[in-house]
């Protein structure tokens, strides 16, 4: 069974992906296995820190604060469109 030509030009564009490919794909399925434990776990602590990360999270509700408007004037048309849709098609349109 070939690999995904897609998924390899992703890793590909990965820095370091090259090298990445060429280690890994020497490895036996133990050792991958091991590897994919170490990766998430590497992931995990990354997520706990960006949880915890204050100035991520203050630009977080700045940016959040600061959309606010835009995104309300999006749903406005969002749904006032849908109303619309919904009218036309009550009197005969398409």
């Amino acid at each position: 069974m070939s690999r995904d030509e897609k998924l390899e030009s992703k890793v590909f564009a990965l820095p370091g992906g090259k090298e990445f490919k060429e280690e890994v794909d020497s490895l036996s399925v133990p050792v991958l296995e091991a590897r994919i434990t170490r990766m998430q776990k590497d992931l995990d602590e990354s997520e706990e820190h960006r949880k915890e990360n204050v100035a991520l999270n203050n630009a977080k509700d700045e940016v959040k604060e600061l959309s606010g408007p835009y995104n309300d004037v999006k749903k406005a048309v969002q749904v006032k469109t849908k109303y619309i849709i919904e009218l036309i098609k009550e009197k005969g349109g398409q």
